[in-house]
């Protein structure tokens, strides 16, 4: 399923820009639906980082690792943690964020998530977004005092 992005610049529900800028051309829904619902809510809030006007990185990546942490708390209450998140769509959405890692700088917060996403380590997404948000704190803290 291919999406554009609206030429209208008051877009805000389908194809908003902050979910469809990625230079890969990859929307986030295209990967996002087809994931379990918190890694799905996760990948949703690092992918617009900075990006929506109504939001600040920090609390994206905040909301980003209160999803990733809640999968995990998941995962362990129900013992999933031994089990892979592979779908019937990995078809879909692994080539896809495999696209996006390919055209994205291998620092970017995105690629990052994705490379953990497909080794499955869930606990790593929730490292990644701690350390992306004690470095963001800091920076906003060296650029205030």
């Amino acid at each position: 399923m291919t999406t554009t992005q609206s030429e209208d610049p008051n877009e805000q529900v389908d194809h908003p820009r902050h979910y469809n800028q990625h230079q890969s051309g990859v929307e986030t829904i295209e990967i996002f639906e087809h994931l379990p619902a918190n890694l799905a809510s996760a990948l949703k809030y690092v992918w617009r980082c900075g990006l929506k006007s109504s939001s600040t990185p920090i609390r994206d990546l905040q909301s980003a690792l209160w999803y990733v942490d809640r999968e995990i708390e998941r995962r362990r209450l129900f013992d999933l943690d031994t089990i892979s998140i592979s779908t019937p769509t990995d078809i879909v959405w692994r080539p896809l964020a495999r696209r996006v890692i390919s055209v994205g700088p291998p620092d970017d917060l995105v690629v990052r998530f994705l490379r953990e996403l497909i080794a499955e380590n869930i606990v790593g997404l929730s490292v990644m977004l701690n350390n992306a948000i004690t470095e963001g704190v800091n920076n906003t803290l060296a650029e205030t005092a």
